[in-house]
């Protein structure tokens, strides 16, 4: 499969078999997935492997919605950025984040992306502060998405290519 019809076969998944990903394995996705752009060469980008399950039924209230199943997931990446390194961490973490969603795909896991940035609990309390708690983020990282991953558990509907002309825009908006 190329990465076209990679590209349009990805699918938002949230439900898993009980089969993990080999630590080996994951460690060279993940540097696959950090050789993307950075800034000056800067690299702000880590990550962060939740695989505790106390921890991950922790997470299923992280977020008013779209959380519930992070208890189930067999393996979770958060994607952090040092903020003090660049304050191009955000793009370079989405990067590497999109990256990575395509490199378990590969590899025949499927995941599907949870924003944490700038997102509150049901409560009202910020995400990324829950997760420092869970996790003892230091200060100085941000925390970008949640990225669980496993074995595809579910059908999901095929993706099909849309026309990009009303969203192509030529020297001028």
């Amino acid at each position: 499969m190329d990465l076209k019809e990679r590209i349009i076969e990805r699918r938002a998944t949230r439900k898993y078999t009980d089969e993990k990903m080999d630590l080996e394995t994951l460690k060279e996705l993940l540097m696959y997935a950090s050789m993307g752009p950075s800034k000056a060469n800067a690299h702000p980008v880590e990550f962060l492997l939740i695989e505790d399950p106390e921890k991950k039924k922790a997470l299923a209230e992280l977020k008013r919605f779209g959380t519930k199943f992070l208890g189930e997931a067999p393996q979770i990446i958060a994607v952090l950025g040092d903020m003090a390194i660049d304050t191009t961490w955000v793009e370079e973490a989405s990067i590497a984040a999109a990256y990575l969603g395509l490199l378990l795909e590969e590899e025949g896991f499927s995941s599907t992306w949870i924003n944490i940035r700038e997102q509150t609990n049901a409560e009202g309390k910020d995400s990324e502060e829950i997760l420092r708690e869970i996790f003892n983020i230091p200060d100085n990282y941000g925390v970008l998405a949640l990225i669980p991953f496993g074995k595809k558990d579910e059908r999901t509907k095929k993706r099909k290519p849309f026309e990009i002309d009303e969203k192509l825009h030529i020297d001028e908006f």
